[in-house]
């Protein structure tokens, strides 16, 4: 028996990557910043920022140690999340959601964001 394709982010795995975003940004951090401190690609980190593919466990705990938090604290704030809004741990959420910051995920994608975004940091 093969193993299935992962497919998209649920809304649990698109709101665990929320929270590690949203302490990222609380810490003051650039998405640059962070990518320094992982071990993955800026390509394999955006499309699961975005929600493309959910991240794994290695990656959560990476990214949580990263930002000074653990693991466990950002899976149960998603959980709380997710179920505060009424949804299911395994439902698929809409495209049009953003960062911490605010931003449109899309917009992640454009060339030169994150060079726009450290020097909006310094001015």
């Amino acid at each position: 028996m093969g193993r299935a394709e992962i497919g998209v982010a649920a809304a649990f795995a698109y709101q665990v990557v929320r929270e590690l975003d949203t302490v990222r940004t609380k810490r003051g951090m650039t998405h640059a910043a962070l990518l320094e401190h992982l071990s993955i690609s800026r390509n394999y980190y955006y499309k699961r920022l975005r929600g493309e593919l959910p991240l794994n466990l290695n990656d959560v705990a990476e990214i949580a140690t990263a930002l000074g938090t653990t693991p466990s604290a950002v899976l149960t704030r998603a959980e709380r999340a997710v179920r505060a809004a009424g949804h299911g741990l395994s439902d698929v959420r809409g495209v049009d959601d953003t960062d911490a910051d605010g931003l449109p995920l899309a917009a992640l994608d454009r060339p030169g964001f994150e060079s726009q975004q450290e020097t909006e940091q310094h001015d």
